[in-house]
């Protein structure tokens, strides 16, 4: 018994942490002990372990992980001979309840977003920008998307135009035109188009770019070198996307509106003055300060989205592929929910637009 009292008396004085003590115990002549086994979320990847004792601890790791429960089993005099590890996943295939389930990645996606775009916002409030990344987005976010921007929001336009302006001339309504042109571009249709674009061609971008990134180990290559990839990737991206997303919407709606009245004047007669005065009486400075905060709302959710669902990839060429059509969908998705709110809440009390209109 005095023997087995410097034993322990030894392993508990000894410099190493005792979860690096603990594998393997010292036998006594008359206790035999079997090894027991620490839990692989607690013991360190290195041991300073010689080789057989090495070779031991790893094989009764891999006998742990690999049994179904976990149990202690008595050998000799009382002594505790073995205690095995179990995982939640080996929980999981052993419950009827649990079995073959997993959490969803959306749900922690939609976590890791949140989280995102918190530390976004603490970091613009700090004024930690990399300016030189921001100058870059805002260069393929904003000139790069001009193009299919202008393109789609006239023919978008002439396509209202074209569904409703005969209507209204055969109803003798022909004053009311250009008051529904301006505000159905500038509260639903430009701010939502524009945004669907950006979507499409640039938050698929910023999903491939940084899932790609996260799969070839780029971003922990960043960690080791003292740089957040928050301030050096996703900041400057999701700056870009709430700057130009607005300057696009409105050099949009100005477009649509310019392409409406062509079409309302070559086509169905109505002259552009009409149609100009109308919507300069419909029209309020409301409607295009809450198309402003659309399109800065709506650039936050692409980006952060895109960003969140980027730097979550895991898999290879296969999970890139797979997370930028999941940012994609899930993006246009809350761009709907989105407007849905806003509108909700911006033009609750609105219906004089269309009288002013009429004159």
């Amino acid at each position: 018994m005095a023997g087995q009292f410097h034993t322990f008396r030894a392993l508990h004085n000894s410099p190493q942490p005792l979860f690096c003590r603990a594998p393997f115990l010292i036998r006594s002549s008359f206790l035999k002990y079997k090894p027991i086994v620490p839990s692989l979320e607690v013991c360190p990847r290195r041991l300073n372990f010689r080789l057989p004792e090495k070779r031991k601890f790893q094989h009764a790791i891999r006998a742990s992980v690999s049994s179904p429960s976990t149990s202690l089993e008595q050998q000799g005099d009382g002594g505790v001979a073995s205690e095995q590890v179990v995982t939640f996943e080996q929980q999981a295939k052993n419950s009827p309840l649990l079995a073959g389930w997993k959490p969803p990645s959306y749900v922690w996606r939609s976590v890791a977003a949140v989280i995102i775009a918190g530390q976004v916002i603490v970091r613009v409030l700090k004024g930690k920008i990399h300016v030189r990344n921001s100058v870059q987005q805002l260069s393929i976010v904003g000139p790069r998307s001009l193009g299919v921007c202008l393109l789609t929001a006239s023919f978008v336009g002439m396509v209202f135009t074209i569904q409703f302006v005969r209507e209204f001339v055969r109803l003798g309504l022909t004053r009311s035109v250009g008051g529904v042109l301006g505000l159905a571009l500038a509260r639903e249709l430009t701010p939502v188009i524009t945004a669907i674009i950006v979507a499409g061609r640039v938050g698929s971008a910023f999903a491939a770019e940084l899932g790609t990134m996260q799969v070839s180990e780029q971003t922990d290559t960043l960690r080791v070198l003292r740089t957040d990839p928050v301030d050096y990737l996703i900041t400057p991206r999701v700056l870009a996307c709430c700057i130009s997303l607005p300057v696009l919407t409105i050099i949009c709606f100005s477009v649509g509106m310019a392409a409406s009245v062509l079409l309302a004047d070559s086509v169905y007669n109505v002259s552009s003055n009409v149609i100009l005065e109308s919507a300069k009486r419909a029209l309020q400075p409301w409607d295009l300060i809450s198309t402003t905060i659309k399109s800065v709302v709506f650039g936050g959710i692409i980006s952060i989205i895109s960003c969140a669902w980027g730097m979550t990839t895991a898999g290879g060429a296969k999970g890139v592929g797979e997370s930028t059509t999941s940012a994609v969908v899930i993006s246009l998705v809350c761009i709907f929910i989105a407007d849905f709110i806003l509108s909700w809440c911006f033009f609750q009390g609105a219906g004089d637009a269309l009288k002013a209109a009429m004159g």
